[in-house]
């Protein structure tokens, strides 16, 4: 661990000289000079000199509570700043700044995941420099999640009028990186629209199943997993009748009034610029009166560009939208616009830092990286006039315009930073963000582009699905366009597999409150033309749901034909479910709806979803009942005889479906099996 220190070295030095009693002269050395380790002693002619150093070491505590650390350009810095090596600044989350979070996590006493969740960023917003090395983490399994509202918020007081100044800290929470909702405001409409996501394992390039089968309306984000079922349309998240205002905006400042509701408890959530993702944005001041919640909010720290505010809300499940203004610009002016026409251009698929050819095997003895790039990224630029060799690190190409230094250019099969320019000579990085060196004849084509910044990047996030032979889709979370995926094969059944679909997101851009998404099915390109072959000593067997134990007992329990009021729990006991070779992640309930008590009663069918648990006893909160459609998980609808339909397990590889007729369903073969649970379809609840 790097530390700074004021060195204070003081030479105490005796003059003595033939009788002489002279005083002693006392140096203060500057800070930047190097430490003197050792006493020294000197003899001048006819003099005697003895300087004895003293040390004294006091730290420089660092201020580091307003950087962003959503930034990976900022964690970079950070991390380099104290000793933790995160390698070049280069704004991408590589092996290497992956290891030196966790080396930082581990020095902090933080689990060291190499994910920068709040935890590891509340430590570093708070690091000094002066820390000694923490006691190393150890998991607690009743751990909970830190819930960050009591950082943001105060008791009210029994006056008129409350204020709690908050920390300057201004996103201290990302909804993207949780599970549940993203939503957001429409401009056009003012209706709230959201996409979800869920739970995975982004360690493997089949550690997500892929979802192809959701409703009319609903949006597949990248992941799959737990689904907090949300729709494009008021789902889940209701408005509320209090109204928000954006006002008194300044070139320092600007506040919101939340009119219609008095609450130190509100949290606002914004859309970053250049960004999709969803961010709460503390105020540094709250204030309360009748019937209304003022929050000021600091502009120091925040991003350039056009800012956001999708909405703010106080965890009663309803949220409040700015009833006129919903952009705020920081700094000057940007062009914050997208191109609708943007596709998928190139996808680097390597190995080793080489490009995987069509058909090559490959296996878990190495990650696999996966860089993207979008057909609007670049600038097209004239073509090579001479050859480049594979190994050459100074390139000619056909005039002086071709490029500036810190331009990345594509030509091939290959990314080149360029560091240097003499004329038409450049000196470039080969095979950047680990891009295979390549020889390239003349004539080759070339495209750049000028700053890998937010504003040039015009994809944030993609998704790539992934089709083995046997029928398995699996979905591949891709990060931001240029950014480097590591993953690796070790959950994937032996077989060929194939690029089925790639799917990006972009960021929002001024006047919007939803990222664009493209889609683009093309079996001429070449983007779909990779296939390889994984042969590893991973083969997948799912789980199976035995209906009896070995003495004959039924061993799976549901409601019997139960009536069920607002307040009460219906419980589901499948412990006749045995895991295959891949651990359950989450579950799965769908029901028929039937109506009950009433003849005008439409909806069909209803799921509901579980985290797995080791006794695999799942419980429905019947909290609210509702004579309309209900979404929410707590929240069922009236009128209704609700029967089993199946049994869904979500695992690391595939999904199994029990269904109550005793089959059982695969998304990876179309072969069907069956159960001994006969008597699921007893399962019934009634909403009458």
């Amino acid at each position: 661990m790097i530390k700074k220190y004021i060195k204070f070295i003081i030479f105490l030095i005796a003059l003595i000289s033939c009788g002489s009693d002279e005083s002693a002269e006392i140096i203060i050395e500057s800070p930047q000079e190097e430490l003197i380790q050792d006493t020294a002693t000197t003899f001048p002619d006819e003099t005697s000199t003895t300087t004895t150093t003293i040390i004294v070491e006091e730290c420089i505590s660092d201020n580091n509570s307003t950087i962003d650390f959503n930034s990976v350009l900022n964690i970079q810095i950070f991390l380099n700043k104290y000793g933790f090596d995160a390698g070049d600044e280069d704004g991408y989350l590589g092996q290497q700044t992956a290891n030196a979070i966790r080396s930082f996590q581990a020095y902090a006493g933080l689990n060291p995941d190499g994910d920068v969740g709040q935890a590891t960023k509340r430590a570093m917003n708070n690091w000094t420099g002066c820390e000694e090395k923490a006691t190393p983490y150890v998991k607690d399994d009743k751990e909970e999640t830190q819930n960050t509202s009591s950082e943001s918020s105060s008791t009210p007081s029994t006056t008129t009028t409350t204020t709690t100044t908050l920390p300057p800290s201004h996103t201290s929470n990302n909804i993207e990186a949780s599970y549940g909702y993203i939503p957001s405001v429409l401009l056009t409409t003012n209706q709230i629209a959201s996409v979800f996501k869920g739970v995975e394992d982004l360690t493997s390039i089949c550690g997500v199943p892929y979802i192809n089968n959701l409703d009319s309306g609903s949006v597949n984000l990248y992941q799959n997993g737990k689904i907090q079922y949300s729709k494009i349309q008021n789902a889940i998240y209701t408005e509320s009748t209090s109204t928000a205002e954006i006002v008194n905006i300044t070139s320092n400042s600007f506040s919101i009034n939340l009119i219609g509701n008095s609450d130190l408890n509100f949290k606002f959530y914004f859309i970053k610029p250049f960004e999709n993702n969803i961010v709460e944005l503390r105020p540094s001041s709250i204030s309360t009166s009748s019937g209304l919640t003022t929050a000021i909010f600091d502009k120091t720290n925040l991003d350039q560009g056009y800012w956001f505010f999708s909405f703010a809300e106080n965890s009663s499940g309803q949220i409040v939208k700015s009833a006129g203004l919903r952009e705020i610009l920081i700094s000057e002016d940007l062009v914050q616009t997208q191109n609708s026409d943007n596709e998928i251009d190139t996808i680097f698929f390597l190995k080793n830092k080489q490009n995987i050819p069509k058909g090559q095997n490959i296996n878990d003895s190495n990650d696999i990286n996966i860089i993207y790039t979008t057909n609007n990224l670049y600038d097209s630029r004239s073509n090579t006039t001479n050859e480049i060799s594979g190994g050459a690190n100074v390139i000619t190409l056909a005039n002086e315009n071709q490029a500036t230094v810190g331009e990345v250019l594509h030509i091939g099969r290959e990314l080149m930073l360029v560091t240097g320019r003499d004329g038409s000579n450049f000196t470039v990085e080969r095979g950047y963000l680990g891009t295979q060196n390549q020889s390239h004849s003349s004539g080759s084509i070339v495209r750049a582009i000028e700053n890998p910044s937010k504003q040039s990047v015009q994809s944030s996030f993609a998704y790539a699905v992934i089709r083995s032979e046997s029928g398995i889709k699996y979905q591949v979370a891709l990060g931001r366009e240029l950014s480097t995926n590591i993953l690796s094969t070790s959950k994937c059944p032996n077989g060929l597999y194939s690029f089925e679909e790639i799917t990006i997101f972009s960021w929002r851009p001024q006047g919007s409150s939803v990222a664009y998404s493209s889609t683009k099915l093309n079996r001429n390109s070449p983007i779909f033309d990779k296939q390889f072959l994984i042969n590893n000593s991973y083969n997948y067997s799912p789980p199976t749901l035995l209906g009896t134990s070995t003495a004959g007992d039924l061993i799976n329990e549901g409601p019997k034909n139960t009536n069920v009021s607002k307040g009460e729990k219906v419980i589901f006991d499948f412990s006749g479910l045995t895991p295959g070779t891949s651990t359950p992640k989450f579950a799965e309930i769908k029901f028929t709806m039937n109506p009950y008590g009433s003849s005008d009663k439409r909806s069909k069918t209803r799921s509901i979803f579980f985290d797995i648990t080791d006794n695999f006893v799942f419980e429905i909160d019947i909290n609210q009942i509702t004579s309309s459609s209900a979404i929410s998980s707590n929240t069922w609808e009236s009128g209704y005889k609700y029967t089993l339909a199946s049994f869904i397990v979500y695992d690391e590889a595939s999904k199994t479906i029990f269904k109550s007729n005793q089959d059982i369903t695969y998304d990876y073969t179309s072969n069907k099996s069956t159960h001994d649970a006969y008597y699921l379809d007893q399962f019934i609840f009634n909403i009458p």
